[in-house]
Formats: C-alpha cells, structure tokens, sequence
C-alpha cells in the first residue's frame, strides 16, 4: 500500500465533493472508500455545487459566519426552524435573536 502526501487541503461542500467524486469516476476506477462517499453523497446533496458555494458565500456575507460554519449549515440541509435553533449553538458561539435565526433560515431554505 502507498502512502500519499496531502498537498492540500480545503473545506468544501458536499455537493462540490460530489461533483469531483463523479469526475474521477469518470475517468478512473474508485476505490471503495470512494464509492460509499460516492453513494452517500448522491443520497444526500439537494443542491448543486455552483448553488451551495453561492450559499455559503451569501451566509458569510450576511451573517458573518466562518466558511466552516457556512459549509455545515448548508450541508445539513436544514429543513425546519427548530432544526436550525438547535444546531446554531453547536456550530456558532454566538446569541441569535429571534428574527436573525428567521433570516438565516430564510436564507438556507428560500422560504
């Protein structure tokens, strides 16, 4: 077994993973690990990668959230206000009040 240098490394969305785990399939066989990731990913992202890295970019803008905590607000893909109210605590040490958390759900959600 080789052992490969890590080069790089960067925080992405889930769908932008996706989307460089289907061209590598494309042009070569996945290992396992890859595969699982692969069909994991196709379960679960809702949004393409443009879509979600916009999001994320906007959460940040608006909101002041670090790219971190943007990436796993839009790969949670949140589906409810209480969802939201619960999560924020554990991903940003900060008070929300009530018609921020509306906003930012607003934001995620387009509703």
């Amino acid at each position: 077994m080789s052992v490969k240098k890590i080069r790089k490394s960067e925080e992405i969305t889930n769908a932008r993973a996706l989307e460089i785990l289907k061209n590598l399939a494309a042009t070569s066989q996945l290992s396992e690990d890859q595969r699982k990731t692969l069909d994991y990913l196709e379960k679960v992202v809702k949004r393409d990668a443009e879509t979600s890295e916009a999001l994320v970019k906007r959460l940040m803008e608006k909101f002041g959230f670090a790219k971190i905590t943007a990436i796993q607000l839009v790969n949670l893909s949140i589906e409810t206000l209480e969802e939201l109210k619960t999560l924020l605590p554990y991903l940003e040490k900060r008070d929300f009040s009530e018609s921020e958390i509306r906003e930012i759900f607003k934001t995620l959600t387009g509703q």
